[in-house]
Protein backbone atom coordinates (compact mmCIF):
# COMPACT_ATOMS: atom_id res chain seq x y z
CA UNK A 1 0.00 0.00 0.00
CA UNK A 2 2.90 2.09 1.02
CA UNK A 3 4.31 2.39 -2.25
CA UNK A 4 0.98 2.91 -4.22
CA UNK A 5 1.00 6.00 -2.35
CA UNK A 6 5.05 6.83 -2.45
CA UNK A 7 4.46 6.28 -6.67
CA UNK A 8 1.87 8.24 -7.15
CA UNK A 9 2.98 11.05 -5.38
CA UNK A 10 6.33 11.15 -6.66
CA UNK A 11 5.02 10.19 -10.52
CA UNK A 12 2.42 13.16 -10.18
CA UNK A 13 4.92 15.58 -9.10
CA UNK A 14 7.67 14.27 -12.40
CA UNK A 15 4.37 14.30 -14.64
CA UNK A 16 3.43 17.92 -13.56
CA UNK A 17 7.22 19.39 -14.18
CA UNK A 18 6.85 17.48 -17.46
CA UNK A 19 3.53 19.05 -18.44
CA UNK A 20 5.50 22.64 -17.57
CA UNK A 21 8.54 22.33 -19.67
CA UNK A 22 6.74 20.04 -22.62
CA UNK A 23 9.01 17.26 -21.75
CA UNK A 24 6.54 14.17 -20.35
CA UNK A 25 8.17 11.45 -23.37
CA UNK A 26 11.52 12.66 -22.48
CA UNK A 27 10.84 11.80 -18.62
CA UNK A 28 9.54 8.98 -19.77
CA UNK A 29 12.86 7.66 -21.79
CA UNK A 30 14.77 9.26 -18.73
CA UNK A 31 12.94 6.86 -16.22
CA UNK A 32 12.32 3.43 -18.19
CA UNK A 33 16.54 3.65 -18.58
CA UNK A 34 17.02 4.11 -15.27
CA UNK A 35 14.63 1.26 -14.35
CA UNK A 36 16.10 -0.66 -16.92
CA UNK A 37 20.03 -0.47 -15.63
CA UNK A 38 18.68 -0.54 -11.84
CA UNK A 39 16.88 -4.21 -12.89
CA UNK A 40 20.37 -4.91 -15.26
CA UNK A 41 22.64 -4.36 -12.32
CA UNK A 42 21.92 -5.88 -8.77
CA UNK A 43 25.10 -4.14 -7.72
CA UNK A 44 23.99 -0.84 -8.20
CA UNK A 45 20.57 -1.57 -7.17
CA UNK A 46 21.69 -2.63 -4.04
CA UNK A 47 23.82 0.38 -3.53
CA UNK A 48 21.19 2.94 -4.18
CA UNK A 49 18.75 1.28 -2.10
CA UNK A 50 20.91 0.36 1.02
CA UNK A 51 20.64 2.57 3.56
CA UNK A 52 24.22 1.32 4.88
CA UNK A 53 25.88 3.15 1.78
CA UNK A 54 26.42 7.12 2.65
CA UNK A 55 24.60 9.61 0.48
CA UNK A 56 27.63 11.24 -0.75
CA UNK A 57 28.49 8.06 -2.62
CA UNK A 58 25.75 7.44 -3.97
CA UNK A 59 24.91 10.65 -5.44
CA UNK A 60 28.18 10.74 -7.01
CA UNK A 61 27.57 7.00 -8.81
CA UNK A 62 24.34 8.29 -9.60
CA UNK A 63 25.82 11.02 -11.19
CA UNK A 64 28.24 9.15 -13.11
CA UNK A 65 25.30 6.88 -14.29
CA UNK A 66 22.99 9.54 -15.80
CA UNK A 67 25.95 11.00 -17.51
CA UNK A 68 26.67 7.92 -19.80
CA UNK A 69 23.06 7.61 -20.07
CA UNK A 70 22.21 11.24 -21.41
CA UNK A 71 19.20 11.47 -18.83
CA UNK A 72 17.93 14.84 -18.39
CA UNK A 73 19.01 17.55 -15.76
CA UNK A 74 15.63 17.75 -14.17
CA UNK A 75 15.41 13.91 -13.98
CA UNK A 76 18.68 13.87 -12.48
CA UNK A 77 17.56 15.79 -10.01
CA UNK A 78 14.21 14.04 -9.70
CA UNK A 79 16.46 10.60 -8.86
CA UNK A 80 18.53 12.62 -6.54
CA UNK A 81 15.46 13.75 -4.56
CA UNK A 82 14.70 9.96 -4.59
CA UNK A 83 17.76 9.00 -3.26
CA UNK A 84 17.56 12.13 -0.38
CA UNK A 85 14.15 10.92 0.64
CA UNK A 86 15.14 7.30 0.72
CA UNK A 87 12.69 6.38 -2.15
CA UNK A 88 15.00 5.13 -4.78
CA UNK A 89 13.56 1.38 -3.92
CA UNK A 90 10.33 2.71 -5.40
CA UNK A 91 11.61 3.96 -8.29
CA UNK A 92 9.85 1.15 -10.81
CA UNK A 93 7.27 1.53 -9.34
CA UNK A 94 7.12 5.66 -10.18
CA UNK A 95 8.16 4.76 -13.49
CA UNK A 96 4.73 2.15 -14.25
CA UNK A 97 2.87 5.32 -12.53
CA UNK A 98 4.42 7.65 -14.81
CA UNK A 99 3.54 6.29 -17.68
CA UNK A 100 -0.17 5.48 -16.41
CA UNK A 101 -0.33 9.07 -16.20
CA UNK A 102 0.94 9.80 -19.26
CA UNK A 103 -1.38 6.80 -20.79
CA UNK A 104 -4.21 8.22 -19.51
CA UNK A 105 -3.74 12.00 -20.43
CA UNK A 106 -3.29 10.95 -23.90
CA UNK A 107 -6.18 8.96 -23.80
CA UNK A 108 -4.77 5.40 -24.13
CA UNK A 109 -5.12 2.28 -21.11
CA UNK A 110 -3.11 -0.45 -20.87
CA UNK A 111 -4.42 -3.66 -21.16
CA UNK A 112 -3.09 -6.71 -19.67
CA UNK A 113 -3.95 -9.57 -22.06
CA UNK A 114 -3.43 -13.37 -20.93
CA UNK A 115 -3.20 -16.25 -23.06
CA UNK A 116 -1.90 -20.07 -23.64
CA UNK A 117 0.15 -19.42 -26.17
CA UNK A 118 1.96 -16.44 -28.28
CA UNK A 119 -0.22 -14.99 -30.29
CA UNK A 120 0.70 -13.22 -33.48
CA UNK A 121 1.16 -9.97 -34.87
CA UNK A 122 -2.64 -10.07 -36.31
CA UNK A 123 -4.25 -11.92 -32.82
CA UNK A 124 -2.83 -9.14 -31.03
CA UNK A 125 -4.27 -6.09 -33.41
CA UNK A 126 -7.52 -8.02 -33.25
CA UNK A 127 -7.39 -8.00 -29.12
CA UNK A 128 -6.64 -4.37 -29.22
CA UNK A 129 -8.76 -3.39 -31.75
CA UNK A 130 -11.93 -5.44 -30.09
CA UNK A 131 -10.65 -3.99 -26.59
CA UNK A 132 -10.22 -0.44 -27.89
CA UNK A 133 -13.69 -0.58 -28.99
CA UNK A 134 -15.06 -1.80 -25.72
CA UNK A 135 -13.47 1.31 -23.74
CA UNK A 136 -13.73 3.45 -26.63
CA UNK A 137 -10.10 4.42 -26.07
CA UNK A 138 -6.76 3.84 -27.53
CA UNK A 139 -5.19 0.20 -25.84
CA UNK A 140 -1.48 -0.58 -25.65
CA UNK A 141 -1.35 -4.34 -24.95
CA UNK A 142 0.82 -6.23 -22.70
CA UNK A 143 0.73 -10.03 -23.09
CA UNK A 144 1.83 -12.79 -20.63
CA UNK A 145 1.68 -16.40 -21.63
CA UNK A 146 -0.05 -19.36 -19.36
CA UNK A 147 -0.46 -22.46 -20.62
CA UNK A 148 -2.70 -23.59 -17.72
CA UNK A 149 -5.50 -21.65 -20.02
CA UNK A 150 -5.80 -24.24 -22.68
CA UNK A 151 -6.97 -21.66 -24.96
CA UNK A 152 -8.35 -18.10 -25.23
CA UNK A 153 -7.73 -15.34 -23.19
CA UNK A 154 -7.96 -13.09 -20.18
CA UNK A 155 -7.88 -9.33 -20.60
CA UNK A 156 -7.74 -7.11 -18.03
CA UNK A 157 -8.22 -3.68 -18.95
CA UNK A 158 -8.91 -0.60 -16.49
CA UNK A 159 -10.00 -2.72 -13.50
CA UNK A 160 -12.44 -5.12 -15.55
CA UNK A 161 -11.29 -8.51 -16.24
CA UNK A 162 -13.06 -10.29 -19.20
CA UNK A 163 -12.40 -14.02 -18.60
CA UNK A 164 -12.66 -16.00 -22.08
CA UNK A 165 -10.19 -18.56 -21.29
CA UNK A 166 -10.84 -22.12 -21.57
CA UNK A 167 -9.87 -23.11 -18.46
CA UNK A 168 -12.93 -20.83 -16.82
CA UNK A 169 -15.59 -22.47 -18.92
CA UNK A 170 -14.40 -26.16 -18.43
CA UNK A 171 -14.60 -24.94 -14.52
CA UNK A 172 -18.48 -23.09 -14.84
CA UNK A 173 -18.82 -26.49 -16.67
CA UNK A 174 -18.28 -28.75 -13.94
CA UNK A 175 -19.41 -26.32 -11.06
CA UNK A 176 -22.98 -26.50 -13.80
CA UNK A 177 -22.89 -30.38 -13.38
CA UNK A 178 -22.43 -30.38 -9.81
CA UNK A 179 -25.08 -28.27 -8.79
CA UNK A 180 -27.07 -30.45 -11.21
CA UNK A 181 -26.24 -33.85 -10.01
Amino acid sequence: MKSDVVAKRYARALYELGQEEGLEQKFLEDMQNMALIVDQSKEFRSIMESPLYDIILKKRILKDVVSKIGISEYTANFLNILLDKDRFVFLKDIKDTYKQLLDEASGRVRAIVTCASELDKAQLERIAKTLSEVVKKEVDVDVTVEPSLIGGVIAEIEGKVYDGSVRTQISRLKQSLKGEI
